[in-house]
């Protein structure tokens, strides 16, 4: 991922909720993936159920899903909830044919785990990850929602060659898991570069302004290999892109992101 930008591409884009700009219809959600894979913006993160089968759709309208890095994690839906974002389930044997179809593929790019503290069902997913890998469904796979002791789990034998977590100028405390990932041999992809759209709003300041700052400050971190950022118009491909030619924040620029942070303080 050297020559390309240290961007993917947020799941939450195709969906209407864990956003404060409207949902982007059909046509433009087909736009901003072709804008992104048309500029090296090839992974693609995919969370909740609601957005693999969102992306499905527009990949097949596209004809380019040989192009995209799909991401995706164990939230599927559930009987009652069809329309709830709901929380993760461990996986299960069964859960590679629902995603597989959910995304109208046969393989997976980057299968994230979300990590949780039940160790027996953990490992289990972990193994399922390994066999998956061997039968050619997943690619990869990938520890999410991370914390240091989490790390424990990649051993010499593990499948994970990945590591994600929330990481912004508002919520730092990725940064201890992160520096020992990278010692570990590990990709490591940032999440939630602006928090969530609100957090913009809350700052006050002219929201393109602001959110240059914080997208430069994470993307910028030595310790991070990649950015995933939310799009719901296809320009602002070209908007964070030039964000990120404009390189580290300056010192003018730190203080002010400072301020904010001092202001509203640390999530």
């Amino acid at each position: 991922m050297n020559d390309k930008p240290k961007l993917g591409l947020g799941g939450h884009s195709f969906i209407e909720a864990l956003g404060n700009d409207p949902v982007a219809s059909f046509e433009e959600q087909c736009s901003i993936v072709a804008a992104c894979l048309d500029n090296g913006i090839d992974v693609i993160d995919t969370t909740y159920y609601q957005e693999r089968i969102a992306l499905g759709k527009v990949l097949k309208q596209l004809g380019r899903r040989n192009e995209a890095h799909i991401q995706t994690w164990n939230f599927f839906q559930q009987l009652g909830k069809e329309n709830d974002l709901v929380g993760p389930t461990p996986y299960e044997a069964h859960h590679i044919d629902i995603m597989l179809e959910e995304l109208g593929t046969d393989y997976i790019d980057t299968l994230v785990i979300h990590t949780h503290d039940d160790e027996v069902k953990l490992n289990m997913e972990l193994e399922l990850a390994s066999r998956w890998i061997g039968e050619g469904t997943i690619k990869r796979a990938a520890l999410g929602m991370l914390r240091l002791k989490n790390l424990a789990y990649v051993k010499s034998d593990s499948p994970i060659s990945c590591v994600l977590a929330p990481y912004n100028a508002f919520r730092r405390d990725a940064e201890d898991t992160f520096r020992k990932a990278k010692t570990m041999g590990l990709e490591v992809i940032a999440m939630s570069p602006f928090v969530r759209g609100w957090k913009l709003d809350e700052i006050g300041e002219e929201k393109l302004k602001a959110a240059d700052i914080l997208l430069r400050w994470a993307a910028h971190s030595e310790l991070v290999d990649l950015v995933i950022v939310s799009m719901r118009k296809s320009e602002w491909v070209a908007t964070n892109l030039d964000t990120l030619q404009r390189g580290a924040l300056s010192r003018e620029e730190a203080d002010k992101l400072d301020s904010w942070v001092q202001r509203l303080g640390k999530n």
